[in-house]
């Protein structure tokens, strides 16, 4: 797919959210396997709203490093929402026995 890994904030949409004018609802991709990894990451960081528009379907690594720190001072948000862990390795050798659900980082 084209684009970046999201999820992505959303700041500002259209319309005020009053019954006149309504507010336009963000584009999501609720059949993305990592749709709910996302929606984790924007409650994790305590967002309004989060859109899936532009991305690749990947999760951005740096959003879970955010998460997880935001977790470490939100008790509440760190039992609510399920972060994946992050391992980082010498070479990529060394991810191959890792779980799906946790993102790989290789370093050099």
């Amino acid at each position: 797919m084209i684009g970046n890994p999201g999820p992505f904030q959303v700041i500002e949409s259209e319309g005020s959210g009053e019954v006149e004018s309504p507010m336009t609802a963000p584009r999501r991709r609720y059949s993305c396997e990592n749709y709910n990894t996302c929606l984790d990451l924007a409650a994790a960081l305590n967002w309004d709203n989060f859109t899936c528009r532009g991305c690749c379907g990947d999760v951005n690594e740096a959003m879970c490093w955010r998460a997880l720190h935001a977790q470490k001072k939100d008790r509440i948000a760190g039992r609510l929402c399920s972060i994946p862990e992050i391992h980082c390795h010498q070479d990529e050798s060394s991810c191959e026995d890792l779980p799906d659900n946790v993102i790989k980082l290789v370093g050099s």
